[in-house]
């Protein structure tokens, strides 16, 4: 059946009927871009059986709702596509080439940070020198390694991002690196940095990718950092290349993760692109779109030519679609909030508290709930919290590498903290001696001496499928269903949402990968890829940074902190009034407003944390008068 673009504008259209060639899609908020992207996808699969698609996204979410669009289109995309984010891609390439990097297609994701500061402790340690000592900060170390994989540092004595290179850091870098492949664990920086490495090393595994995919999309381009562009660049054809790009200049405001405005002027560059702009806002009021281009103008980092947002919504009856309020103390601020949530008696759900900060949302949450309203502060969790749901996982985890001392730590741990039975690391290891050295079955056989009840039955579940024999998929699936009730009796609400969460995961995990292509390893590093933020409950009002809410809407936004040194920071008011951090901060503010469905509320106190502030300067620049 022929894939209808009767609704779609006259940009949009172009957009989906581009063929072949390079292309850049500028496309404002609300502009209906993940739309395009699946259609110019579901259209090329359709009509071109010639084709395969290789589309890029930043989120497993954004992914799986690509993914989702295609087959609603298509019936099915069968294996001419592959809708993914950078990290699963990559991980993918090292499942089947990382062996000529050292590793095996086993390798584990670290996604904790006191597993990598473990690393860092042991290699500080032996690279100790009196003249240039490995700082003490593991934060600020993981911090600098982390920026070092986003600029394609490869240990060279000068590293791009710092002004003087001291000797530790490239033998650090190096070290770490080596400690990874040993290991045979990655972290997520290292995911694209070894991809692109061995892209570089190995050309004749690229040119197996691009053969492979004949059409390369990437969606939010502008989030990429240099890394994943030179991985990219890795994988377009070189003289024909079928580069479709989605992005928006406007919403970079991930410059602390190597994001750069200068970047989408290179790949303009590199490829000469076509550009076609979508400037038609079909999500805010007009006087919403009216404030964000009013904001947004004041940048000077802008693409050339760039059109104002255009609204296509009917302007509001309700005087009340833009309101601002300023208050004396911090303490004050969400309480207001809360009072006019109740008001106007909205739905919970319905509304959003958005900040520039975790800590300002921390109290906002609390206020909320002091005013009886649910709140759900929404951060991201790169693992599972709950006992019983990490015994089953390192379980798993250590089903798939049996000899792995650090994992059988956690199982203990996880063990002890669920059911208050110690369990030594030392003692289950000299026992796996007489196993075959095969850690699982002995801590399965030291846990079972003292377990009882609930705990007892959940042993016998686990040596029936992961000792005796392997169906990883029969236990998981029983935990989801029936084996986590037992520890639900009590109403833990907490283990009710990760339950849901993994529930979700699991789903679009066993959907995108057929039984064949189903294995342990893929199961683990799919899972570990994805985020474990909980969603909301249905009567909650969510709490979320700026950076968090990217990508979203919601009919009712209560953007806070609207003061200077707040938002704008005050780290990027140091920099200057016209500094590019000064810039990110006004699209911070521009991607918040630009959230709003129905109603957008700005809100600030005369003090936060004791310091007295004056009203942000993107309120002026707005056009909306400072109390």
């Amino acid at each position: 059946m022929p894939i209808d673009l009767a609704t779609l504008n006259e940009n949009q259209s172009k957009a989906v009927l581009w063929e072949d060639g390079p292309l850049l899609v500028l496309a404002g908020p609300g502009s209906g871009k993940t739309r395009v992207l699946t259609l110019r996808v579901a259209r090329l699969l359709e009509q071109r059986p010639d084709v395969s698609v290789l589309a890029l996204t930043f989120t497993n979410k954004a992914a799986a709702e690509m993914r989702e669009r295609v087959d609603h289109l298509l019936g099915q995309r069968g294996d001419r596509a592959h809708l993914c984010t950078f990290h699963s891609f990559a991980t993918d390439v090292l499942r089947q080439h990382g062996s000529h990097l050292g590793l095996r297609p086993d390798f584990s994701l670290v996604t904790l940070d006191d597993d990598r500061i473990a690393i860092l402790d042991e290699l500080a340690t032996k690279l100790a020198d009196d003249d240039q000592p490995v700082p003490n900060d593991r934060k600020n170390l993981l911090a600098l390694l982390d920026r070092l994989f986003a600029e394609s540092y490869d240990g060279g004595p000068e590293a791009p991002s710092l002004t003087e290179t001291p000797s530790w850091v490239p033998q650090l870098f190096q070290a770490y690196c080596e400690e990874l492949v040993k290991a045979n664990r990655l972290d997520f920086g290292s995911l694209l940095s070894f991809t692109r490495r061995l892209l570089q090393e190995k050309p004749g595994v690229a040119r197996v990718l691009r053969l492979g995919w004949t059409h390369v999309c990437v969606d939010e381009f502008q989030d990429t950092n240099k890394a994943q562009y030179d991985l990219l660049k890795l994988i377009v054809a070189e003289k024909q290349p079928n580069l479709f790009v989605v992005a928006d200049d406007d919403q970079i405001i991930y410059q602390w993760n190597g994001a750069s405005p200068e970047r989408l002027q290179t790949l303009r560059s590199d490829y000469g692109m076509e550009v076609i702009q979508l400037p038609e806002n079909y999500r805010c009021p007009p006087e919403i779109v009216d404030l964000a281009n009013k904001l947004i103008v004041h940048n000077q980092m802008r693409a050339p030519n760039k059109q104002p947002l255009a609204a296509r919504r009917a302007a509001s009856l309700d005087d009340g679609v833009i309101r601002y309020g300023a208050v004396g103390a911090q303490s004050n601020e969400v309480k207001v909030v809360a009072k006019d949530i109740l008001q106007r008696k909205l739905t919970p759900s319905d509304c959003v508290v958005l900040a520039r900060t975790t800590k300002l949302l921390e109290s906002a949450a609390e206020a909320l709930h002091e005013a009886g309203l649910e709140a759900h502060l929404v951060q991201r969790k790169n693992d599972f919290e709950i006992p019983i749901v990490r015994v089953v996982l390192n379980a798993l985890r250590l089903t798939s590498a049996r000899h792995d001392r650090d994992v059988l730590r956690r199982l203990c741990v996880a063990w002890e903290a669920l059911t208050g039975i110690p369990l030594e690391v030392e003692d289950v290891a000299a026992s796996a001696t007489l196993v075959g050295g095969d850690f699982l079955r002995a801590w399965v056989d030291a846990a079972t001496a003292a377990a009882r009840g609930a705990a007892g039955a959940l042993l016998d579940k686990l040596r029936a499928t992961l000792v005796d024999r392997l169906d990883f998929l029969e236990i998981v699936e029983w935990f989801l269903g029936e084996g986590w009730k037992p520890w639900a009796a009590e109403g833990n609400g907490e283990l009710t949402d990760e339950m849901s969460t993994w529930s979700d995961l699991h789903g679009a995990i066993t959907r995108e990968y057929s039984p064949n292509d189903l294995t342990l390893n893929v199961y683990l590093q799919q899972l570990d890829l994805a985020s474990k933020t909980t969603n909301p409950g249905p009567n909650a009002v969510r709490c979320m940074t700026v950076h968090g809410s990217k990508g979203l809407e919601f009919k009712h936004v209560y953007l806070i902190g609207m003061a200077q040194e707040v938002l704008p920071s005050f780290q990027a008011l140091k920099k200057g009034p016209n500094s590019r951090e000064v810039e990110e901060e006004r699209r911070n503010c521009f991607v918040a407003i630009t959230r709003v469905q129905e109603s957008l509320t700005l809100t600030r106190a005369r003090k936060y944390f004791g310091w007295a502030k004056e009203p942000s300067q993107f309120l002026a620049e707005m056009g909306l008068a400072a109390e």
